[in-house]
């Protein structure tokens, strides 16, 4: 068993998000991201399903071109059929972002 405290893994840059990959196996990739106000991941197209939960803070998810707004505990989970997902912070926010890779 290992323990993560996520907290403390965010980091915040005025420049651009960030983001701590902090465990990652052949199946699962977890990361801990930090956002300003106002910064955005841009949207993308992943090969695995992703679950993001919020941590912190209040933002936008768009998933498909479609927004929805998010906050702290909210639970999103996006599979990999979808063709764009992204994530746009109304305040500073904390995201973990947990990547549940497709078997070989």
């Amino acid at each position: 068993m290992e323990h993560f405290s996520l907290m403390k893994m965010a980091k915040f840059s005025h420049s651009h998000h960030t983001k701590h990959v902090f465990f990652e196996t052949e199946r699962v990739k977890a990361q801990v991201m930090g956002l300003e106000p106002g910064q955005q991941i841009p949207p993308c197209r992943m090969n695995n399903d992703v679950i993001f939960v919020v941590l912190e803070g209040k933002g936008k998810i768009i998933i498909n071109g479609e927004e929805e707004d998010i906050k702290k505990s909210s639970c999103i989970l996006v599979p990999k059929e979808k063709e764009s997902r992204s994530l746009k912070a109304k305040t500073k926010m904390v995201v973990l972002a947990i990547q549940v890779k497709s078997s070989s």
